[in-house]
């Protein structure tokens, strides 16, 4: 696990939306979804 996965589940919790995230994060979607799936298994 890297430190910018935790950034990316806080930055969804802030948001509410995996594209604004991503978006915000500079990640494409598909991406960032992976690293919060990542984070649950």
């Amino acid at each position: 696990m890297e430190t910018k996965w935790l950034e990316d589940f806080v930055s969804l919790a802030e948001t509410r939306s995996f594209s604004r995230s991503a978006q915000l994060r500079h990640v494409t979607q598909p991406a960032f979804s992976r690293r919060i799936q990542a984070l649950e298994g």
